[in-house]
């Protein structure tokens, strides 16, 4: 027996089948466009961030910051490129750099998103999609030496121009005097390593450290000087403590020899480009050290490698900042 199909039940199937394509396109369409505006965020966030951190080292390093230096690496650190830095805020809040991206449409520049599958479905609206980073400078108080030794403050000269500065065991054309109303000796002095072996340097804002006694690099440490084995250092910026004064004549400290001590005042950047100290620690192409131990550069601003630190503070001393994203 055959079966006779009804035409009602059919239709019935046919709208229902229909409706749920819909629905389920629909969802399908907002699932897509939900990704796409995770995935343009993510963009202006990374936009936003590296906008944030090249403003803020511009700060580092000059007398005043640049907003210019945003877009450029905004638009780099954007997968399609595009990207508009709606605002730069280097004032409102002291030490502080705030970056605002938004979406740039290709097609006509504007601050949306309108390639959409929603709008399919009928006049779904344009979205806008942004992102914001905030850029702290830091200033370090505890870290590591990149190189074992610390500034005279009188050698401490921040004016842009290059510099002598000689080792204190020569002649100095500084001096000072500490509370005691003992010389402090201009130039540099070496400082003692952590351990035996090695030469990491510690160093802290406020704290003393200890001299490596000798006119000489410390031990463990001539390879940092030497170009065939360390050849980045020539024509590096690094981060350097500068002292405030010696334990000369003060209570409590031997002081002499290998008993020295300096009160850290500061860390200062310094582009180093030539030095004449040990042996083979040397590299002086264009013979700017004549006579004498020394190193021969210029004390500049700078964003040291926030690994190097652990310890900053918010008030401003030396020249040195560490750079920290804030949200």
């Amino acid at each position: 027996m055959s079966r006779i199909r009804r035409s009602g039940e059919e239709g019935v199937t046919a709208v229902i089948v229909v409706l749920m394509m819909v629905v389920l396109i629909g969802a399908g369409a907002i699932a897509v466009d939900v990704g796409q505006i995770y995935a343009e965020r993510g963009q202006l966030q990374n936009a936003a961030d590296a906008g944030a951190l090249a403003v803020a080292d511009s700060c580092a390093k000059a007398p005043s910051c640049d907003p210019s230096l945003a877009t450029p690496l905004a638009n780099g650190n954007s997968l399609d490129g595009e990207s508009t830095v709606s605002s730069v805020d280097t004032t409102s809040v002291a030490g502080q750099v705030t970056v605002t991206t938004t979406t740039k449409n290709a097609a006509d520049h504007g601050p949306w998103l309108s390639k959409l599958f929603a709008s399919a479905l009928g006049n779904a609206p344009a979205v806008n999609v942004g992102a914001t980073a905030t850029v702290k400078l830091k200033y370090p108080t505890k870290g590591v030496t990149v190189l074992p030794l610390t500034f005279a403050p009188c050698e401490f000269q921040d004016d842009g121009l290059p510099h002598l500065i000689q080792v204190q065991s020569g002649t100095l054309k500084c001096t000072g005097l500490n509370p005691s109303n003992q010389v402090i000796p201009g130039g540099f002095g070496w400082l003692n390593p952590d351990s035996s072996t090695g030469c990491v340097v510690t160093a802290e804002v406020g704290q003393w450290s200890l001299t490596s006694a000798g006119g000489a690099v410390p031990n463990g440490c001539i390879d940092l000087f030497d170009p065939t084995k360390n050849p980045p250092l020539a024509g590096s910026t690094i981060a350097l403590p500068v002292y405030k004064y010696t334990c000369a004549g003060m209570a409590g400290f031997s002081c002499t020899g290998s008993g020295v001590e300096y009160f850290i005042e500061k860390w200062a950047g310094f582009k180093i480009e030539a030095w004449n100290l040990t042996g083979q620690a040397k590299y002086d192409p264009l013979n700017k050290i004549t006579s004498g131990k020394g190193i021969y550069g210029t004390f500049v601003g700078y964003a040291a490698d926030p690994a190097l630190f652990t310890n900053e503070s918010s008030t401003p001393n030396g020249t040195v900042v560490v750079l920290g994203l804030i949200k």
